[in-house]
């Protein structure tokens, strides 16, 4: 377990949602996005890390900034009324929809992060140039993909991270992926002349969407873990990818999390060397702490294809040797937090599950371990008690199957309730002389309020295009942004049902 200084602040790149508003595909899945989107960006708002931008497009004739780049965390009352403004366009109208509407969205988006980076550089802030822009359509994925591939032919997109394209299908019955599924039947041969555009399709329910939000919000690079194995006639090592089935439960308990109050979960070791195998029925429950990871074969672009194939096969058949036998791994990895001190060990148990998937779980050692003595059982039950129990037990529903997607904990609306909550003002400091027989000084302009001005962001010229012509018109993109009220806060009147 990682008990160290945490590792360096990691850039984030920033994140663009643009809406394609689209009639009458747009009403037909307006209420189930604008409730998922509510859900998740209020859990985002809550734990997302300090960094994270957010921006909001919606592009229909006209593309409009809904939510210039901002931070999630702790941004909750903008984000809602960026939601207030998103449910309260309708779906009616015209249904044609402008070629370079999204690709105008697109182009600003970049834009304003270039000028973001740069008043960041004049201020000595940090921050991650590359733009991830995800786009939304009940439109078919490859007909919004063309149309992003003819508005943006002559642009430069050299701080384009990632450009994914959701399909929103209500046809769509898996509504319990975690992930939007490709759509390989309805476009086969899209090949993308400007940029490579990923397509997706996801259904429009409430819990599909808000599992793929979640996915794209809180998705994180992937650490790397070696399970290196003893040695014998050939050294096994298999690589792994360690990804986070959770977050922190202690969410949950009263509420927000404050900063250095979260639940301090084990990282996972760089290198985990296998000591012996253990059974998996012989692992106590209680000698397992923090929150388990889940690790799969590793997909790291820097390997060859006979590497990734070769860790691939190793890592299928170690899953299938633990499942068949029964069998959980137990392995040790170090780190030396000082020179002159001896490292710290820290265990794991790696065990197989029902799925190509391991999980890696830290082990309580030695001493950590409280040692208690539960009493056994002794003697026959008494009748009458056994009956009672028996006939308690014989009303309840069984289930063959635990499924976390039935259970909820009211969070989301406990996040809502409490982020929608304004900060209360400072109260005002009198200061107090001493020494003197007058009475307190105060200024004269007590009563007024100071207002804190940010210089503007400054222009940045568009770089040359892609192709090296140089453009027309350098002029920003006539695109109508939305500027809330500095002193707007939340609206009561914002309803998340069906009208």
């Amino acid at each position: 377990m990682s008990v160290g200084p945490p590792s360096g602040r990691r850039s984030v790149s920033p994140r663009v949602l643009l809406l394609d508003i689209n009639p009458p595909g747009w009403a037909m899945v307006r209420a189930e996005l604008c409730e998922a989107l509510m859900n998740t960006l209020s859990l985002a708002a809550a734990t997302s890390p300090r960094g994270e931008l957010l921006s909001v497009y919606s592009a229909r004739d006209t593309p409009q900034c809904l939510l210039p780049l901002q931070p999630l965390r702790g941004n909750f009352i903008r984000l809602h009324s960026c939601l207030s403004e998103l449910y309260s366009i309708c779906g009616e109208g015209s249904q044609a929809l402008r070629t370079r509407s999204l690709a105008l969205a697109v182009l600003d988006a970049l834009q304003q992060n270039r000028q973001l980076g740069q008043h960041s550089a004049y201020g000595g802030g940090a921050h991650n140039s590359f733009v991830e822009v995800l786009v939304l359509s009940t439109r078919r994925g490859q007909e919004v993909a063309s149309d992003l591939d003819d508005g943006l032919k002559d642009s430069d997109l050299s701080t384009l991270r990632r450009l994914l394209v959701v399909q929103l299908s209500c046809d769509v019955e898996d509504g319990g992926s975690n992930e939007a599924s490709p759509d390989p039947a309805r476009d086969p041969d899209h090949r993308s002349h400007v940029y490579d555009i990923e397509l997706r399709v996801s259904s429009g329910d409430v819990l599909s969407l808000e599992s793929f939000f979640k996915a794209w919000l809180f998705e994180s690079e992937r650490e790397e873990v070696r399970l290196i194995f003893p040695k014998g006639d050939s050294k096994l090592q298999i690589i792994c990818d360690v990804h986070r089935p959770l977050l922190p439960p202690s969410l949950l308990l009263g509420g927000l999390p404050h900063d250095g109050e979260q639940e301090r979960t084990p990282g996972a070791p760089q290198t985990l060397r296998i000591l012996r195998a253990l059974s998996s029925q012989g692992v106590c429950g209680s000698m397992l702490y923090g929150l388990p990871s889940v690790l799969n074969p590793t997909a790291c672009w820097e390997l060859d294809w006979d590497q990734l194939e070769s860790n691939q096969e190793n890592f299928q058949a170690l899953c299938h040797c633990l499942q068949s036998r029964a069998m959980s791994l137990l392995g040790c990895s170090s780190q030396r937090s000082v020179a002159w001190a001896p490292p710290v060990l820290s265990h794991f148990i790696v065990s197989a599950s029902d799925s190509m998937g391991l999980l890696l779980r830290p082990l309580a050692p030695r001493e950590l371990l409280l040692l208690i003595k539960p009493p056994t059982l002794t003697g026959p039950v008494p009748d009458g008690a056994l009956h009672r129990v028996q006939e308690a037990l014989g009303g309840l529903e069984e289930d063959s199957l635990y499924n976390p997607l039935q259970i909820s904990s009211n969070l989301y609306k406990q996040l809502q309730v409490t982020l929608s909550r304004p900060a209360p003002p400072p109260r005002p400091i009198t200061p107090v002389f001493r020494g003197g027989r007058g009475q307190s000084r105060q200024g004269s302009s007590s009563g007024g309020k100071a207002r804190a001005t940010i210089a503007p962001l400054p222009f940045v010229s568009p770089l040359p295009c892609k192709r090296g012509q140089p453009r027309e018109n350098n002029s920003p993109s006539k695109i109508r942004f939305r500027h809330d009220d500095e002193n707007e806060f939340f609206r009561p009147d914002f309803s998340l049902e069906q009208p």
